[in-house]
């Protein structure tokens, strides 16, 4: 009995050796204008920096927030736990681009070697979904974007005078392409239907106010059932828009409208596929207004500013348009964007700043309920 005892603490120590130790680098401080409390999450030497503003970088249950680094020697996925703030590598895996956080909640999802990987963040155990290297020679990027159920994603593929798009049925595996182009930006799925798929005009040419409108289009969407390319956001003369986001019940999409030239004022709208709809919820004539997100149920959405070093986090109510300021990240733009992006629960806002000289990942609460 002594020597099976025995021989069982030795295992369970190998075990527990096997585990590699996580470390805490976060500090909790208040910011300076606003009083809010602002975690930071990581401090290493190594630059660190979370998902796009438009992509999740927290579970569902707000566990767990996601980043990468490259503190390794290399860029990797980890995690840090949001009630100690211990951090682990979630894979050994190389990343290429950016990662999200698949609409389940539970998955962080990437490239590595041409095969799509979904990882379990709690268990941190790899799943390969799709091994890209049977289907294309070229190498494949992630649009790290999802209908809503989880079942379809874009991917694409850059050829000698192509950028080619791909419609990814996670279920069944079939590659459907959705167009060739020599150049498009910001692919993203509708997350209520997966037979609309819209992208950015490459080159952009909305500042040119001599080209007639329908030449001056930003966001196209292509109907995959008809082949249909629609023209869906164009700005008055005047105006520009950047950064559109589709409104989590897919009937729209949300966006800031810029001045031309110089910007200011920005103003953060939003318009239904058919055209109408179109609604201002909030105009900045100091702050640069530039990405941002809305919330899972439609009643928040929160920006950055994109002056260096004068960059709130701002937190709008879509339903009484008040506006509260979180924190002032003053990251430099011209290194480290912002990029905010909202829980699932709308409890948290994730952003990156090099405020301290090397980027850096950090969490605010919103103070949603």
């Amino acid at each position: 009995m002594t020597k099976y005892l025995l021989t069982c603490m030795i295992i369970c120590s190998f075990a527990i050796a096997a585990e590699p130790a996580g470390v805490v680098e976060w500090q909790k401080k208040r910011d300076l204008v606003t009083g809010r409390f602002v975690w930071q999450i990581t401090d290493h030497d190594s630059a660190s920096e979370t998902v796009y503003n438009e992509n999740q970088a927290f579970t569902a249950d707000d566990r767990y927030i996601v980043f990468g680094s490259n503190r390794s020697g290399y860029p990797q996925i980890y995690r840090a736990d949001l009630q100690s703030g211990e951090i682990l590598a979630v894979s050994d895996k190389r990343i290429a681009g950016r990662v999200t956080i698949g609409p389940e909640g539970q998955h962080v999802w990437y490239i590595h070697d041409n095969v799509l990987y979904k990882t379990h963040i709690e268990s941190r155990r790899d799943v390969p979904v799709m091994d890209f290297r049977k289907h294309f020679s070229d190498d494949v990027q992630f649009s790290r974007s999802f209908t809503k159920d989880g079942v379809f994603t874009l991917v694409y593929t850059q050829s000698e005078s192509q950028k080619h798009l791909y419609r990814v049925n996670l279920r069944t595996k079939e590659i459907e392409k959705v167009m060739s182009k020599s150049a498009f930006g910001h692919p993203q799925m509708c997350p209520t239907n997966p037979d609309l798929v819209s992208f950015a005009q490459r080159p952009d040419t909305q500042n040119d106010m001599s080209l007639p409108m329908e030449k001056r289009t930003h966001t196209w969407v292509v109907n995959m059932k008809t082949g249909e390319h629609s023209r869906i956001l164009t700005m008055p003369y005047g105006f520009r828009l950047t950064h559109p986001t589709w409104a989590a019940d897919g009937k729209g999409f949300f966006f800031f409208r810029k001045t031309v030239p110089g910007w200011l004022p920005v103003t953060i709208c939003s318009q239904n596929l058919d055209g109408t709809g179109f609604r201002e919820y909030t105009t900045h004539s100091i702050i640069r207004l530039g990405h941002g997100v809305s919330s899972a149920d439609g009643k928040w959405f929160v920006s950055d500013g994109q002056d260096p070093h004068f960059n709130p986090i701002m937190l709008i109510n879509l339903i009484t348009g008040e506006e509260t300021i979180l924190c002032w990240p003053n990251s430099s733009i011209y290194n480290q964007h912002v990029h905010p992006s909202l829980s699932q629960s709308g409890k948290f806002v994730a952003y990156t700043s090099d405020i301290s000289g090397t980027s850096q990942v950090y969490v605010v609460p919103t103070g949603i309920d």
